[in-house]
């Protein structure tokens, strides 16, 4: 019979699988692809989209936004 202790174990181990499922299953996803910066509207290069699929943002416009703390793209 588990005790309490294989309980919690058993649930944090469960939690932590579906963290990694939900990870795996949104990373399997297609990005969206952005050809214009979602901030200022001007083209984002074609290799930029290439090396950071799913950007949304020039790159100076992802460098304010990282200033700011806004978030990543």
């Amino acid at each position: 019979m588990a005790d309490a202790c294989d309980l919690r174990s058993d649930r944090a181990q469960q939690m932590l699988d579906d963290a990694l499922a939900a990870r795996l299953q949104k990373a399997s996803r297609p990005a969206i692809d952005h050809p214009y910066c979602l901030d200022c509207d001007e083209a984002i290069p074609l290799k930029r989209r290439e090396a950071l699929p799913g950007v949304e943002c020039c790159v100076d416009c992802q460098a304010i936004r990282e200033h700011k703390g806004v978030g990543n793209g």
